[in-house]
């Protein structure tokens, strides 16, 4: 395609040899990134761990707590993908926690990696368009969940401990385009710019409705 800019005649924006001694409007062609699609994901990072790979062998599960259960947000890894009307995302979170054991002195600390996938939908969207995405904001760090194995004949399991971290950002996919026009601007794509408080540990009180009785 060819393209003739920065005339001084708006009405007519043919390439000319002599250009006009009367100064007008000029007719400017701009190359912007033009965006596809925007939109705010979250993203549910979590780890289910075998309790035998954490506890000590034999260990009843109803002693067992938690404590100092810390994500950390500048260690959190995420990568994206564009394939063809979608987003791949994958990555992990870091988090530390104590485990606690009822007659037990001194805590079990560990440290994982939560990780995660989300697949976003973009209509339109090419694998040469542009990905961009906003420094992730930590949403919710739950307390960890002791699932209790089952019993298959003399066999017994110590079930498992799931730990999970929410996270959101912002993906936005944009391709580059020549544009002759005014702009409205719509919003500014990085809403939690201004964002300093992210929670870090369990801020929540989790409630057990119903205990299998």
């Amino acid at each position: 395609m060819d393209f003739c800019c920065n005339q001084n005649n708006v009405a007519d924006v043919c390439c000319k040899k002599e250009q006009p001694k009367v100064v007008s409007p000029s007719v400017e062609c701009l190359k912007v990134n033009s965006v596809i699609c925007t939109k705010a994901v979250q993203k549910v990072a979590e780890l289910q761990v075998p309790a035998i790979d954490l506890l000590p062998a034999g260990t009843d599960l109803t002693l067992v707590s938690f404590s100092n259960v810390v994500a950390d947000p500048t260690g959190i890894v995420m990568r994206g993908t564009l394939i063809e009307d979608k987003v791949v995302n994958s990555g992990y979170v870091p988090i530390t926690a104590d485990i606690n054991i009822l007659g037990v002195t001194l805590p079990i600390s560990v440290s994982l990696n939560l990780p995660f996938q989300a697949e976003t939908d973009c209509p339109g969207a090419c694998p040469g368009d542009d990905l961009q995405e906003t420094v992730p904001v930590i949403e919710a760090v739950l307390t960890p969940v002791i699932t209790p194995g089952l019993t298959v004949g003399d066999v017994a399991s110590l079930g498992f401990i799931t730990f999970k971290v929410i996270i959101r950002t912002q993906i936005t996919v944009s391709r580059e385009k020549l544009v002759q026009a005014g702009v409205t601007v719509l919003g500014d794509i990085n809403q939690d710019r201004c964002t300093t408080f992210q929670p870090t540990s369990p801020t929540a009180r989790t409630v057990t409705f119903f205990n299998g009785n």
